[in-house]
């Protein structure tokens, strides 16, 4: 009885790491999304009202979808320290930083190269910067939806069937 209850036990821990692998690719789905909705309000902002930094961050944390607003929010809750760091300074480090970012190194760099240009240059300069992020994030999120597509099953899969393998060896 205490070797099936085992068997039981190993087999759903096993395919829960599996369903939490499918869920992170589920999440990054999500952050890649609200990170292309984020820079949409922040294109907005800039070109119809050629709003301010501080006001900028403000309405885009507000207007965006978690998690990206959460790296709105946090450069704005940064930018009192704009005159002994840069903006692109802080951008780096909120995108460093943020844990609820599931990105990779592309997208990561992606995002640093925008926040060198934010606030340093002429709002057509920053527009063109944000339209550029904005279509390298979305072949991103298309990519990433290709393998949450693709690997969610497999990875669901694989968890079951390695954690009912397991348990035919153990009994």
């Amino acid at each position: 009885m205490l070797k099936l209850v085992g068997a039981l036990l190993l087999t759903a821990g096993a395919s829960a790491l599996g369903l939490c692998a499918a869920g992170q690719l589920r999440d990054r789905v999500k952050t890649l999304r609200s990170l292309v909705g984020g820079l949409e309000v922040l294109g907005r902002e800039l070109s119809f009202r050629r709003t301010a930094m501080p006001e900028l961050m403000e309405r885009t944390a507000r207007q965006a979808g978690a998690p990206a607003r959460y790296l709105f929010a946090r450069c704005r809750d940064h930018l009192e320290e704009l005159g002994e760091r840069t903006f692109g300074q802080i951008w780096t480090q909120a995108v460093e930083e943020e844990p609820e970012l599931l990105l990779a190194e592309p997208e990561r760099a992606i995002l640093r190269e925008l926040g060198q240009v934010l606030g340093r240059y002429d709002a057509d300069d920053q527009l063109a910067a944000l339209e550029r992020a904005e279509r390298e994030l979305t072949a991103c999120l298309a990519r990433a939806e290709e393998d949450r597509r693709r690997l969610s099953r497999v990875y669901t899969a694989l968890g079951v069937g390695s954690g009912a393998m397991l348990a035919i060896l153990l009994l």
